[in-house]
């Protein structure tokens, strides 16, 4: 059998002692209420639970195949208390590319011109997952997996602290859920609604390993991301890794089943942890990533954060560089770019 990790461990043991559904696998558990969706479908993928007709789960006498990905691919089912999903999975071949999404925090049509631009420029075979919200415009070739905003327990060393809204845990719900439901497998890229392709980009582009420095700093003092930046140094200091924080903006190459081990072993469904920063350093500890920053002296990435970029400059980012992000402000000077950069539509959208 498989090796399980610490919550899959507790939640096959409230299983196989009579828990059947959501809330009585947590009591019993001990595990979040929030996480037991995404922990019991991966063990539902290991032929360790199954799934009644009345949305009830029961241990299983299977033992997990040897080896999963030989074996032609399911329709696997995510059922928690917002949404029912099916997931059906595509073409060995295609590589997925996974955006969350929160329509909240965008500033205009950030994805739909992010999902042109990967058409044009991506010279792979690939399939769009998108967990979160969901836009009108959304053709069939979205597979959409709704996902309500997680809340975990704010950090603030108090008696009661309140449930907030960490965007890393989120974030980190998000993937881990999109893999226990099995729209993620192996290899995939995880990108952001709000990054660009710019020119012609081949796996390895996106495979290279990136950084912005190491995680000594960053955000304001005292807030969340500060918080979360700090916590996810000290996590990897006391495991003995290097600090490198690849919380880069530009589109990742990751693999599911290490994100999962990744997510499980520092509990980052529950605390805020830069995951790509967890993930990165514990895969590639010996790493020398290459050095970015978004500035203007950077080859690779621009960053655009001002809403009155010079018209000349952004044709220049158009024209040399790799990937191109931006935020709410910054999307006011780099749409008319996008607009004549990618007029078409992809087949991401309604036609």
């Amino acid at each position: 059998m498989a090796e399980l990790t610490d919550n899959q461990k507790k939640v096959l043991s409230a299983i196989e002692n009579g828990a059947n559904i959501t809330e009585t696998i947590s009591q019993n558990s001990g595990v979040a209420k929030g996480s037991i969706t995404a922990v019991v479908n991966s063990l539902i993928k290991k032929g360790l639970v199954a799934k009644n007709d009345d949305a009830t789960y029961v241990a299983s006498n299977a033992e997990p195949a040897t080896n999963p990905s030989s074996e032609e691919p399911e329709a696997v089912e995510q059922t928690d208390e917002t949404t029912e999903v099916t997931v059906i999975e595509a073409t060995a071949e295609q590589v997925a590319i996974l955006i969350p999404y929160l329509k909240s925090e965008a500033a205009g049509e950030e994805l739909k011109y992010a999902l042109r631009a990967w058409e044009k420029n991506f010279k792979e075979d690939f399939r769009v997952v998108v967990i979160g919200d969901k836009e009108d415009w959304f053709s069939p070739e979205v597979e959409h997996i709704p996902h309500d905003p997680h809340l975990i327990k704010e950090d603030c060393g108090c008696p009661n602290p309140s449930m907030i809204r960490n965007p890393q845990a989120d974030v980190t719900h998000k993937i881990f859920t999109a893999i226990a439901a099995g729209a993620i497998q192996g290899d995939f890229i995880i990108s952001n609604d709000d990054i660009y392709l710019l020119g012609t980009t081949y796996r390895e582009d996106i495979a290279a390993l990136k950084a912005f420095g190491l995680l000594d700093k960053g955000g304001k003092s005292g807030g969340i991301y500060s918080q979360n930046v700090k916590r996810t140094a000290k996590a990897l200091e006391e495991n003995g890794l290097p600090i490198h924080r690849y919380g880069t903006h530009t589109p990742m190459l990751l693999e599911a089943d290490k994100v999962s081990e990744i997510i499980e072993k520092y509990g980052a469904l529950d605390k805020g942890y830069l995951l790509t920063s967890l993930y990165f350093n514990e895969a590639y500890p010996e790493a020398r990533p290459i050095q970015v920053d978004g500035s203007i002296h950077d080859p690779i990435l621009a960053s655009v954060y001002r809403p009155n970029v010079e018209a000349q400059l952004l044709k220049s980012i158009f024209t040399k560089r790799k990937f191109l992000n931006c935020d709410s402000k910054g999307w006011i000077s780099v749409k008319p770019h996008l607009e004549i950069a990618f007029p078409d539509p992809s087949r991401f959208e309604k036609q």
